[in-house]
């Protein structure tokens, strides 16, 4: 059961990275595994086997979710945004118990004077600032054509690492970053176009896609372990501020999710079915936080 309910987590995960507006990450804090990931990526080299046992379910499950699921969550949100927003929100808020508790543990960090203050300070601020950021009407930028070359394949190398930030760091949507600066549909297609030709036995334009690819998945790999690091040093140090911080992101997760929603959709029968489901997604990762 235990396995599982960590590929169903891993498949909410990845399902979430690809979606514009929405952290994967959030997520993962919201359903109690995103220390035990952050651990798992950043010992790798020196707990290899206890690692990969620890990743693979939940690798399993966000290439599930990235691969299986994104035509369906893409016709999702066109055909009832309303709806399919307010899930995922109350995918983020069941996750509310689990951030509570840990704000709640004594720990040596609250010795120090001004832990109270600096509490505060994390959550107002970060909710402040998220919610400001998701109010700013940027529009996306024209998008590229991914090709080979020196500075291309550099940049597409940052890209990755930039990319895998913000998978890592909560609160923050990569694929709306990817649409800012418009990599993101030239990147899809380029995955798309590589899994096709991967099934159809295409090994020529496998290998075309791939190479232009290969800079972005090492930028990838990278960005996973140094954020990771990051991540994990400042939740060991700094574990109930770093909490505080991401109740802001939570609390401002309305915001960033709902701000793009066309008006029209709003309506009583919409909104009716897309409280149902917020309530209904909030005590599934209740119960998936007690599995």
């Amino acid at each position: 059961m235990d396995y599982l309910s960590q590929i169903i987590k891993g498949t909410l995960i990845g399902t979430a990275n690809i979606l514009p507006g929405i952290s994967g990450g959030t997520l993962a804090i919201s359903m109690g595994v995103y220390e035990q990931i952050l651990h798992a990526l950043t010992h790798l080299h020196k707990e290899t086997k206890k690692s990969l046992s620890t990743l693979f379910p939940y690798i399993l499950g966000i290439l599930g979710g990235i691969v299986g699921l994104s035509f369906t969550m893409e016709y999702l949100f066109d055909t009832w945004p309303l709806q399919t927003n307010l899930t995922f929100m109350g995918l983020i808020f069941g996750g509310l118990p689990a951030v509570f508790a840990q704000i709640r543990k004594p720990r040596q960090e609250d010795r120090s004077p001004g832990s109270l203050s600096a509490l505060a300070a994390a959550f107002f601020l970060t909710l402040v600032i998220t919610a400001a950021l998701s109010l700013i009407n940027a529009k996306h930028g024209p998008e590229v054509t991914l090709r080979l070359g020196a500075f291309p394949s550099t940049l597409l190398f940052f890209i990755g690492v930039m990319s895998a930030g913000t998978m890592i760091v909560p609160g923050i949507s990569g694929t709306m970053i990817l649409m800012m600066i418009g990599y993101y549909q030239p990147l899809l297609s380029a995955i798309n176009r590589t899994l096709l030709s991967l099934v159809m036995a295409d090994f020529s334009t496998m290998l075309s896609q791939g190479i232009i690819l290969f800079p972005f998945a090492v930028g990838l790999a990278a960005g996973f372990y140094l954020f990771a690091r990051l991540m994990e040093t400042l939740f060991a140090r700094f574990a109930r501020v770093t909490y505080c911080a991401v109740l802001g992101l939570v609390f401002s997760s309305p915001i960033g999710i709902l701000a793009d929603l066309p008006p029209g959709c709003f309506t009583p029968g919409a909104l009716a079915i897309g409280l149902g489901c917020f309530f209904m997604a909030l005590l599934f990762v209740v119960w998936l936080g007690q599995e």
